[in-house]
């Protein structure tokens, strides 16, 4: 049967073309299904290639060297960072309080970088509030600097991690430093600010409602409350880390959700095992002597930088695998192929 032909003003012909066949896979059709499938599916698929490139990043992105350097800028600047900790809170809230709430680090800090912490803090919160605005006005610019300089280290680790060149002007890359450090503390003043009124909201509500509390109310809160609070602290910190810290655009929340639960997981759980391993194995005291406590201190901040790298890896080797590396950063240098068959 000869196909139906339309006559044009022109006296050209159109033939229509036959209709697409259903059964036969069109290339268009294919390409908007796969980017239209869920990116969690995606993820399950490809989360065998992603642990196996994120192991062999491991070592050849020295993450090890990496985290070693931050660790050293961290420990400069703990006690700097401390004081204005310490200050600020002391202007708005009584820095007494603050010894009691910071017992929920006794189990993730190595009892000798506890008490090391802990002395300091104590002289801090003694002081009168006259010397806290002056100790908070010279410690701000040297807790800032000193501190920026462990997250600027931090910050190029992770550029490291997502192979991706720095960018930015010196300025620029300088204030992102300082922002997110001061960031860190003023969330961790909020932090201890919340663990202060806690237990006092949980005896307000009942008041309010005009209920009885439950008499184990205040104690569940302020046992359950304060782990919580830093679980989700350092959660947010990582994610900040990994959504502005790399010099390129953006990238999409799987990029970066995965690498923040897993690194704060690992954190808890490599904070926990290293206290225990220091306290019940090893003894810094005894071969460092007076340094015992600034070498356990040192260790675990390493501890910590480490597990901080590996979800910028976990995060980087998901970009890779899934195709969803921002594309105006700098292009990948070709040592990180995909291992995916």
């Amino acid at each position: 049967m000869e196909p139906a032909r339309w006559s044009l003003p022109n006296g050209a012909c159109l033939t229509p073309s036959p209709p697409d066949d259903p059964y036969r896979p069109n290339a268009d059709a294919l390409k908007a299904r796969t980017a239209a499938a869920p990116l969690l599916h995606r993820l399950r698929q490809t989360w065998r290639p992603v642990l196996r490139r994120m192991l062999g990043n491991l070592v050849d992105d020295k993450i090890g060297l990496a985290a070693a350097g931050c660790a050293f800028y961290a420990t400069l600047s703990l006690f700097p960072a401390i004081s204005t900790l310490i200050s600020i809170y002391g202007l708005v809230f009584d820095p007494q309080t603050v010894e009691p709430q910071l017992n929920i680090l006794r189990n993730l800090l190595p009892p000798s970088a506890f008490a090391l912490i802990g002395e300091r803090i104590h002289t801090l919160v003694a002081e009168s509030h006259s010397a806290l605005t002056l100790n908070l006005i010279l410690s701000t610019a040297l807790a800032l600097w000193s501190a920026s300089a462990a997250t600027r280290s931090l910050i190029t680790a992770v550029n490291i991690a997502y192979d991706t060149r720095e960018t930015r002007s010196f300025l620029r890359f300088q204030l992102m430093a300082l922002a997110m450090t001061l960031f860190a503390i003023l969330g961790a003043v909020l932090a201890l600010a919340l663990l202060v009124a806690l237990p006092v909201l949980v005896d307000f509500l009942p008041d309010l409602l005009g209920i009885a509390p439950p008499p184990w109310s205040v104690g569940l809160a302020v046992e359950t409350g304060g782990p919580a609070l830093m679980l989700l602290f350092v959660l947010a910190a990582c994610a900040m880390l990994y959504r502005l810290g790399p010099s390129r655009r953006i990238a999409h929340w799987v990029c970066i959700l995965p690498g923040s639960c897993a690194a704060t997981l690992l954190w808890i759980v490599s904070s926990i095992g290293f206290s225990y391993y220091v306290s019940a194995i090893a003894s810094y005291n005894a071969t460092y002597g007076p340094l015992g406590a600034v070498v356990a201190t040192m260790m675990w901040f390493f501890v910590s930088a480490y597990v901080i790298l590996l979800g910028a890896e976990l995060n980087s080797g998901i970009e890779a695998e899934m195709g969803l590396r921002p594309d105006d950063g700098a292009p990948d240098t070709g040592r990180r192929q995909s291992t995916s068959p």
